[in-house]
Parts: structure tokens; C-alpha cells; sequence
């Protein structure tokens, strides 16, 4: 074995040179196919049905023909590619990067290389584009599949070149960058079409265009469908191809009864649990995604009424504090979990980021106000002085909170950002949302709604 790995490199240098020694011509042939065994010959559909959950590893001449139609010369993937051919499309992971560049057609020489799964992402690695890789032509441009957010959600075209029509940036990812290229930080930005499905666009700092501003129109967008986990992202390959200059979309729900929170809750307290139809409410985040005091599916929203209420989306969700949303809640159930107002199971694609609101002022009240006020102050966000903090040394769990008028529980997730705080000590001033759980407790949403003065 170790002998015709030398005749074979000794094949390669004699031809390498005598490539070189040959005429120089200003127009330029396809490149020569190297003398690489064909053996069987796969579709990308094919290969890909091998997978069973094992990486295989080729000891035998197989061989697949596609078209590249991703490079990382953009910097927005590394020691990788994307092939495609008429039956599906693959991820090519490099042993080093460049070599292989969009429109090569290639034939895919698999002795050596591997075939596994990375965070669901099948891919060929191992891919010594040297030895696995004959290019046949370049400039061979593969057309892109023109396809819905909901279709690429499927899963069902992984790694393709994908063409997504009348899609926008989320009103949330306007005034951003597609990454933080001054500290080299992949990001992701939110994708959504008129119907208000969405999908990640991913983009690493390292991208030629990771600096350049989120375009605040609509219209069509070409790019690769990948996974990560349980996420379907997109890949984009330079800037010309989002062409997002058009009118945005109309946001979904303005034709809809907006009803105030207020009136929710009156309606409730009244034997009203279930929302009537065709209804929206409307209101800013009082919550905080980013330190994480919450479930992440859950969110609290208060507006104009002064009241506010307890949302429970079907899955995780990232509204920013300060948001203004909208959230279509037509049917829909309110229901008392341990004693807090919620509305549940809202479908995630239901609430719409309206772009920055104007955050409530904190109502200042003292604890016995709320023992004795639940109702009114539930949900809502308060600042309680003179407060001294009791039961432990750090903010995770019960801890017990007085102000001269009453008590109540200050409770901290034990994943919320600040949970392994040191508990300061003295008197504070504490700004945050009254909540229940059988009696009632306190919520902060990050150190800042702790005041010494």
C-alpha cells in the first residue's frame, strides 16, 4: 500500500510538470480530469440514504458528481462547501480550506473521506480536495430552488441553494448588522415572510459583509438551507443576493379587534375565560429574555390600560424588553397557573414585533398595597422603597422581602443570569413585576432593578 502511494504521488508530480512546462494561452480549457478511479458512481440522494446514524467511512472507489454551490471565500463558512445535484445537495467539510470554489462541477472521488452527522447536518468530511476532489468545469452556475419558509422549515432540503421570495428582516433586526465583525461573533437575524414564518439567517463575524446593515425592505433572498440542532438556518453567499429593497410586508392582526388588557382581565374576573374571535392585543415587554428571571416560553406584556397579563408561547421566543408586540389571540384561553393570568399556548408565529415602545413607569407602592391589591398589581411593573432583603446570601430561590408594611417572596430562576449574586445587604429600592404562585412574589429582571439610593 505504502509503494503505490508513492508511484501514485511520483504520477502526480511527473504530470503536475509537465502541465507547467507546457505553453502558457491567454483563453483557458476546463480543467483535466486527474487519473482518480471512478468506481461506483452515487447520486447525492443516494449517498445520503447510506447514513443510518453511524459515520461511514469509504474504503472502496465511489464517486459523485455535483455542482459546488457554496464556497467559504466570503469568510461566511470555513473549510467547507456545498455541492448540489439533481437528486439533493451535501456539506463538504475540508481537511483545509479554499481549493474548491461556486460553479466547479466536480466529480467527488469518497475512498478516504467519511459520511457523518454533526448536529444533524449530514456531512462528507474528511475532504482532502487534492486527492477527492477532479474538477471537470467552472463557471457551471446551479440554479437555486425557489421555496417557502415553511418548506425549508420541513428539513427536507438540507443543504440546498434555496430561493426565498417576498421575505423581510424582523422589524427587531433593523439598526443591526448581519454579525459583529469588530469582534469576529457569529450572529443570527430573524428571517419572516408576509405570513409571519420565520427562520434564522446566520452569519459569521469572519464574512467579507458581517458589518454591513440589515436591509429594511422586502423581496427576494437566495441562500443554503442548513441545521444546527434543532434549528433550520440559512447560509447566505454575498450581499447582492438579498434583494430586500421592496415595500415590507403589512404586519398580520391590524384588521383585527384590539381589546385592552385591562378589558381581558375584567372579562375574566367575570367568568370569561375564553377570548372572543378575530382579537388582538397590543402592549411593550416589561419582561427580560436576556437575563432569563422567566420560562423562556413565558413573557409578561402590559399597555396603555395599565394592566398587564402573563404570556405563554408554544415555544422559546427572543422579544427584547421594550418591545412593542402584537399578538393575535383570537379563541384563545385564559387560564390561572398557581394563581397567575396567563394566556396559553399562543403559537410563536402569532406575535409581531412592532419595533420599539415606550416602556411603562413603575408604579411605586409598598408590599402591603400588593398583599392586600393583587389583582390590580399582577403583571404589571412596580417600584417598592425601603425594601430589606432576608433568607439567603445569593438571589436563587425564595427569598423573603419587607418594607415595614408586609412581606412577600422575591424568587429567582436558578438559570436567570444574576441567580449567583450576592444578596446585597441594607436597605434597596426594588423596581420589578409582581407575580404569583399560590401567594404572591416578586420577579426582578436584572441587577439593575436594584437601587441602593
Amino acid at each position: 500500500m505504502i509503494t503505490s502511494r508513492k508511484i501514485f504521488s511520483v504520477l502526480i508530480l511527473i504530470a503536475g510538470t509537465l502541465a507547467f512546462s507546457s505553453c502558457v494561452k491567454n483563453d483557458f480549457d476546463d480543467p483535466d480530469q486527474v487519473n482518480v478511479p471512478v468506481g461506483t458512481v452515487l447520486t447525492i440522494a443516494e449517498l445520503r440514504s447510506m447514513f443510518q446514524g453511524e459515520a461511514i467511512e469509504f474504503d472502496q472507489d465511489f464517486s459523485v458528481y455535483a455542482t459546488v454551490t457554496m464556497d467559504d471565500k466570503s469568510g461566511n463558512i470555513y473549510r467547507s462547501a456545498y455541492v448540489e445535484d439533481e437528486t439533493g445537495a451535501l456539506n463538504l467539510r475540508l481537511q483545509a480550506p479554499g481549493g474548491i470554489y461556486e460553479g466547479d462541477s466536480v466529480r467527488i472521488f469518497l475512498k478516504g473521506t467519511i459520511l457523518s452527522s454533526y448536529q444533524r447536518m449530514l456531512q462528507l468530511d474528511n475532504v482532502n480536495v487534492d486527492h477527492n476532489i477532479i474538477k471537470l468545469a467552472t463557471q457551471k452556475d446551479f440554479p437555486p430552488t425557489t421555496l417557502s419558509i415553511t418548506d425549508v422549515l420541513s428539513g427536507n432540503y438540507q443543504s440546498r441553494l434555496v430561493r426565498l421570495e417576498e421575505v423581510q428582516f424582523a422589524l427587531a433586526e433593523l439598526g443591526k448588522t448581519f454579525a459583529d465583525k469588530e469582534n469576529l461573533v457569529t450572529e443570527n437575524r430573524i428571517l419572516e415572510d408576509c405570513s409571519g414564518n420565520r427562520i434564522i439567517v446566520r452569519t459569521s463575524g469572519y464574512a467579507g459583509f458581517a458589518d454591513k446593515p440589515i436591509p429594511e425592505g422586502s423581496g427576494p433572498l437566495v441562500a443554503i438551507a442548513a441545521t444546527f440542532g434543532s434549528d433550520i438556518q440559512l447560509y447566505i453567499r454575498r450581499l447582492n443576493e438579498v434583494e430586500l429593497n421592496g415595500d415590507r410586508c403589512p404586519i398580520p392582526g391590524e384588521d383585527l379587534n384590539l381589546i385592552s388588557l385591562a378589558n381581558l382581565r375584567q372579562n375574566y374576573s367575570e367568568g370569561v375565560s375564553n377570548i372572543p374571535p378575530n382579537t388582538r392585543i397590543e402592549g411593550v415587554v416589561i419582561s427580560d429574555f436576556e437575563n432569563d428571571n422567566h420560562p423562556g416560553q413565558n413573557l409578561f406584556l402590559q399597555d396603555e390600560s395599565g394592566a398587564g397579563i402573563a404570556l405563554r408561547f408554544s415555544d422559546f421566543h427572543e422579544f427584547p424588553m421594550g418591545a412593542k408586540i402584537r399578538v393575535i389571540v383570537s379563541n384563545m384561553a385564559m387560564n390561572e397557573f398557581n394563581g397567575l393570568l396567563q394566556i396559553e399556548n399562543i403559537p410563536l408565529g402569532n406575535a409581531y414585533d412592532l419595533g420599539p415602545g415606550t416602556m411603562p413607569q413603575p408604579v411605586q407602592t409598598t408590599i402591603g398595597n400588593i398583599n392586600s391589591m393583587l389583582e390590580m398589581y399582577e403583571s404589571t411593573l412596580v417600584t417598592i422603597p425601603n425594601v430589606t432583603i432576608t433568607g439567603g446570601t445569593t438571589f436563587t430561590g425564595n427569598l423573603n422581602i419587607s418594607d415595614g408594611t408586609g412581606q412577600m417572596l422575591l424568587y429567582t430562576y436558578s438559570w436567570a443570569s444574576f441567580a449567583g449574586t450576592p444578596v446585597p445587604s441594607g436597605t434597596v429600592t426594588l423596581t420589578g413585576i409582581v407575580s404569583e404562585y399560590n401567594s404572591p412574589q416578586f420577579l426582578i429582571r436584572n441587577l439593575n432593578d436594584i437601587s441602593s439610593k
